[in-house]
């Protein structure tokens, strides 16, 4: 309970006529039905307010803002309320009533299952407020009652205990289905209705999707990665399998022949647009086991996982590093040559005016170890080696996939598609 310090600055009014009232300091008398918190931005910082949807007796749902955090977490759905010296504001067609710096809010009939199990004269008589508020309170006690199928979800029994009553909805929960176990490519090959499905299958290869440099390149046998990743000359490799695009659909946005077939809006974003940077281009994996193979297309996201949680712009970054030290390698060792030709003069001198030869001994030491460490962590290397090892056909143990089947789609608009690749776990 929070009561007023400034006392009533205006009438206690009905719902129904706050829009006679706009500008103006009320007084309501209202059932709570929820609470929702709302984060605002100011300025300077964020701010979150705590809105209320409420109703009386004339008015079954009107909107009321917090913007006192305190008071926020005073309220709670099913409590019958009084907010004091709250002011009716407008927003377009909406009037609302909202907080001031002297508002109060004093909760007169809490938990709600008090509504149902009391009569109304007992939760009267035990409210401290005067006879006019008394008498809206009966009437607003009364509605509820009256209305508590569709306001309070709760029916009374005879012998007067509570039960919560699920109401009809209007719309259908999205339930997540489980996962089919399939036993074989060919038993997920052969489903007829859209699902997800986890397979045990190894890799056998990588194909990128068909794009402007690949076309033609079938009969020489570029668009197989496993025939190109031990290929120290092929420069082309990252350009087949990173490109620019969208992290979150995983839509490739680097050439005018992908561009075309790229929807203008991205449908997992929030604001329905691209994010745009480097991402893994979407690439056919084609999978097998004793009994088929499958190819499965494989997006940004799900290559992320493939690949040992490594981004895209981290390897292509490191990628064009490398090379630019490659290009600079012939100035950097004449510098590092003449370097080592120098003397190290140490600052700090023996006893003779020399440096000592425990200095020397040491310094030589620091010089082997700077050698031998890396300057920072090479993504690109690492990943190498990671797409080496997947592409060992034959040799790997096989993978737990977890896929997507959706029989309307092609094979490359994603019939089948990749959600994760995990160890399994056999039983002993």
């Amino acid at each position: 309970m929070m009561a007023s310090a400034f006392g009533w600055f205006g009438p206690l009014i009905d719902l129904s006529k706050a829009s006679s009232h706009i500008g103006d300091f009320v007084q309501l008398l209202v059932f709570v039905h929820r609470s929702f918190p709302v984060q605002c931005k100011s300025s300077k910082r964020e701010i979150t307010r705590t809105d209320i949807e409420v109703g009386d007796d004339t008015t079954p749902y009107f909107l009321v803002s917090l913007w006192q955090k305190h008071m926020g977490s005073m309220v709670a759905a099913g409590d019958l309320v009084l907010l004091q010296n709250f002011k009716i504001a407008k927003y377009g067609d909406a009037v609302e009533a909202r907080t001031v710096q002297w508002s109060s809010l004093i909760s007169l009939v809490h938990p709600h299952h008090s509504l149902l199990s009391k009569a109304v004269e007992e939760l009267v008589t035990g409210c401290r407020v005067g006879a006019t508020t008394k008498d809206k309170l009966r009437r607003v006690i009364k509605w509820v009652q009256q209305s508590r199928s569709t306001i309070c979800n709760i029916k009374l029994q005879s012998n007067q205990t509570q039960q919560i009553e699920h109401l009809p909805r209007n719309w259908t929960v999205l339930e997540e289905e489980r996962p089919r176990d399939c036993f074989s490519l060919i038993e997920v090959s052969q489903l007829t209705t859209s699902c997800k499905a986890i397979v045990c299958a190894s890799i056998g290869e990588i194909v990128p999707l068909h794009t402007a440099r690949t076309l033609g390149d079938t009969k020489k046998e570029k668009v197989f990665i496993s025939r190109r990743v031990y290929r120290t000359e092929d420069s082309k490799l990252m350009d087949d399998l990173i490109c620019t695009g969208c992290q979150l659909c995983g839509s490739p946005l680097d050439s005018k022949f992908e561009r075309s077939a790229v929807p203008l809006i991205c449908w997992k974003s929030s604001t329905r647009r691209h994010s745009i940077c480097s991402i893994y281009r979407p690439f056919m994996l084609y999978l097998w086991d004793e009994s088929d193979y499958m190819p499965v297309l494989v997006k940004n996201r799900t290559a992320e996982i493939l690949f040992g949680n490594m981004k895209a712009g981290r390897v292509y970054s490191a990628y064009k590093e490398e090379i630019h030290n490659q290009n600079l390698g012939p100035r950097n060792e004449c510098k590092d040559n003449d370097a080592s030709e120098r003397p190290v003069i140490n600052p700090r001198p023996s006893g003779e005016g020399l440096p000592s030869s425990n200095t020397l001994e040491v310094d030589k030491g620091l010089q082997s170890e700077e050698k031998h460490l890396p300057d920072k962590f090479n993504f690109y290397r690492v990943w190498l080696i990671l797409l080496k090892m997947l592409l060992k056909q034959g040799k790997n143990s096989p993978l737990k996939f977890e896929i997507i089947v959706d029989p309307s789609l092609d094979i490359e608009s994603g019939k089948f598609e990749m959600v994760s690749a995990t160890m399994p776990c056999f039983g002993t």
